[in-house]
């Protein structure tokens, strides 16, 4: 094959690169506000590391989050059709509280950074650094919400992916319920979420 037949070849193969390197990019979630239907402690805190922790794990190659601000669905609807995002993410979460027990900060603390090393560890190495590189902008308020967790709570995290004609392509929901005072609840709930989002729209 020639040098030319080589450039006539790669200026026919260009547009279709450039279309693939598009469409790998394309599935971008549009990230309404999260609604918390009831929270022990600071509802916005909820709703904030909810948020925190599905950005931080819906990110990579074909992968993007636009997190949105409009508090009434109808006009986060608006606000993710004029984003032009192919998909708009709905999250709901509810921490009910059993009983009450005296929390121990320091064992709160201890709880979460257990959580974040049992995820890695589970997959191997590949799986922890995976881990610990989406426990960066969510750690923060994963970790403060945790803090908050007693024995007994449970932890419920709804969520519904709608495509942009408004099709519902996942509608579900996980619970846990802690074993201990400082157990991070949200983010393994946030994980099985995300992976489900992330295969729905591949």
């Amino acid at each position: 094959m020639t040098a030319r037949h080589l450039f006539v070849l790669a200026i026919l193969l260009s547009p279709l690169a450039l279309a693939q390197a598009q469409n790998a990019v394309a599935a971008e979630i549009c990230l309404a506000p999260t609604n918390v239907e009831a929270a022990v402690g600071d509802s916005k805190a909820a709703a904030t590391a909810v948020q925190d922790s599905f950005t931080s794990f819906l990110k990579g190659p074909t992968l993007g989050v636009r997190p949105l601000s409009a508090p009434l669905e109808s006009q986060v609807r608006q606000e993710a059709k004029a984003a032009d995002c192919r998909y708009l993410l709905f999250t709901k979460v509810s921490h009910l509280r059993k009983q009450k027990n005296k929390l121990n900060p320091a064992l709160a603390g201890a709880m979460h950074q257990g959580a974040w090393m049992a995820a890695g560890q589970a997959g191997g190495g590949t799986a922890a650094i995976a881990a610990y590189a989406a426990a960066g902008a969510a750690s923060a308020t994963a970790a403060e919400l945790a803090s908050s967790t007693q024995d007994k709570d449970q932890m419920t995290l709804a969520y519904r992916l709608e495509a942009a004609d408004g099709t519902v392509v996942i509608d579900k929901s996980g619970k846990r319920k802690a074993e201990a005072d400082g157990e991070d609840l949200l983010t393994p709930l946030v994980r099985q979420a995300s992976e489900a989002v992330a295969a729905a729209v591949q």
